[in-house]
């Protein structure tokens, strides 16, 4: 296996041709719907996030997303809590004319969230296609391209997490697999190729995640 950089806080790994998923059908993974939040996750996504809490009961991301704050203190993150970037980084969001560098692109959706104001964000892919979004700050959010997708999910190998987990512990299991793609065959064969457990959906639609984790 070749290892995969990521800017966030860890690795992901490419299989081995041997060991893709390339034969899984593609549609399991996609969370196409108008409810992403309460769509039944893929068993090895459940199976990977109940694992990292030990004893947690996880089907959909609405769940998860709830587990996260239970087990981290219950109250909304804040902005210090995001995963700010000390120089400059493939990953920014621009606020009120002020540029926010962050190690994982969703930060800024999540800024736009605690702001509840817009911001312009602009990220890469694994493979280095740019993708620009705006994020309204009240729960909407237009793409360019507008087929852009991204991928949710935790890394199968990541580390059980202690009984009261830390943000920092979440961030290194979950970060490396949110990433924005051009298409959603992009997310796929990127989704077939790595050795983590991922759903993905149009980036249109992936607020909620956001929503979730800064609702009073």
């Amino acid at each position: 296996m070749t290892e995969q950089s990521c800017e966030c806080c860890g690795t992901v790994e490419r299989q081995s041709a041997e060991g893709s998923r390339a034969d899984e059908p593609s549609g399991d993974r996609w969370l196409g719907g108008a409810s992403v939040m309460e769509t039944p996750l893929p068993d090895d996504v459940r199976t990977a996030m109940a694992e990292f809490f030990g004893d947690a009961s996880i089907a959909t991301l609405e769940d998860w997303v709830a587990e996260l704050r239970e087990r981290t203190g219950g109250g909304s993150i804040d902005a210090d809590d995001l995963c700010h970037a000390d120089g400059e980084t493939a990953h920014w969001g621009d606020l009120d004319g002020t540029r926010y560098h962050f190690r994982c692109f969703y930060d800024a959706v999540a800024l736009a969230e605690l702001a509840s104001e817009p911001i312009e964000i602009r990220t890469e892919s694994p493979s280095g296609e740019v993708v620009e979004a705006r994020a309204t700050g009240d729960g909407g959010l237009t793409a360019s391209p507008s087929t852009a997708a991204v991928s949710f999910g935790i890394a199968t190998d990541a580390s059980t997490a202690s009984e009261k987990p830390t943000l920092e512990d979440a961030y290194a299991a979950i970060c490396p697999t949110v990433r924005a793609f051009p298409t959603r065959d992009a997310y796929e064969q990127w989704a077939t190729e790595t050795n983590a457990a991922t759903i993905g959906m149009p980036l249109s639609a992936a607020t909620g995640v956001a929503t979730g984790l800064v609702d009073d």
